[in-house]
């Protein structure tokens, strides 16, 4: 496999993840999808004060994508690292040991850019079914527990079909695991094993001499970058979890890349971000606010969303929290 040959693949994998083209073709790669798109809404776990900024103006109403350095997990965008160093221990080329070190190094880089030379900006949205009548009973505790602020943030629920429009074309469904679950015909068609063999192939195929092989080997790792965090660990495969993911060549306003931070405390980093498109927060999205959050919250932002002209359902959790 030749690099153009490798570059088509790694289109190829991201069309396949890509929540692209009519509803039913979004519908049937969403796990478990059953219903009209009208039935499914993205769930956004965050700060309670995160609905009060975006219902602030109608050009406020965006989700911001931040930096993927900042992302909670601390293995995130290494999973794509384990199947890359699995397949390059089972390629044939001479010097594969180089190459198992260089990922080896890669996975342990503290900052992804450092090592990538490019930078991710990402959401994450869990796809959720939601049952008319039942709304307030669609958020999830353990998502209140790991992305909700323990329980004291905000859900923001907004139409899969808005959530579509917004994020044209940058939307991705996540693959969870890296094993093949199961092998046969089907384990081949995971996405997950498509990039292993395909990687592998490359590999085998880079020129011969160590200077050369290092070459064409940092050209793999560019073009496979596109790839970064669109895989996770199986222990999260509940999550259903859809990214809007935008990629840019450094963090310069010229990339339109935007620093946000607390001025009175210069000793804590500002955080790289990029605007999204307004009118995230659309007629029938649902809020949530959390078990541990101050209801008075509620109020607020159904006076801002009136404000606006947006009508929705603000609801305070149910959910047992201790």
């Amino acid at each position: 496999m030749n690099l153009e040959e490798y570059k088509n693949e790694i289109g190829n994998i991201l069309e396949t993840m890509a929540l692209n083209g009519g509803n039913e073709e979004v519908l049937s790669k969403i796990s478990q999808s059953k219903g009209s798109i009208e039935d499914y809404y993205a769930a956004h776990y965050t700060r309670a004060h995160t609905p009060r900024k975006m219902l602030k103006s109608s050009n406020d109403n965006m989700m911001l994508q931040f930096d993927g350095d900042y992302m909670n997990d601390p293995e995130e965008g290494r999973y794509l690292v384990d199947v890359m160093i699995s397949a390059a221990e089972n390629c044939t080329h001479q010097h594969k040991s180089k190459f198992i070190e260089k990922l080896t190094a890669l996975r342990n880089s503290n900052l992804l850019y450092s090592a990538y030379k490019q930078a991710t900006f990402l959401s994450c949205w869990t796809i959720i079914k939601v049952k008319k009548g039942s709304e307030e009973e669609a958020d999830s505790l353990n998502h209140w527990r790991f992305y909700g602020d323990d329980g004291k943030g905000a859900c923001i629920m907004v139409p899969l079909s808005n959530l579509l429009s917004i994020f044209n074309k940058s939307l991705y469904k996540v693959s969870y695991g890296i094993e093949s679950r199961g092998g046969g015909e089907k384990s081949n068609d995971r996405a997950v094993k498509k990039l292993e063999n395909a990687f592998q192939l490359r590999l085998n195929n880079l020129r011969k001499s160590l200077p050369n092989a290092i070459i064409d080997f940092s050209e793999v790792i560019k073009e496979t970058h596109p790839l970064l965090f669109l895989f996770k660990s199986s222990d999260y495969s509940a999550e259903e979890e859809v990214r809007s993911i935008v990629h840019k060549a450094d963090y310069s306003s010229k990339s339109d890349v935007l620093f946000m931070g607390n001025e009175e405390n210069p000793d804590v980093p500002k955080k790289a971000y990029i605007k999204g498109n307004p009118g995230l927060i659309c007629n029938n999205s649902i809020i949530f606010f959390g078990p541990k959050a101050d209801e008075k919250f509620a109020i607020e932002t159904m006076g801002l969303a009136c404000e606006l002209g947006i009508d929705l359902k603000v609801f305070i959790s149910n959910k047992p929290y201790r």
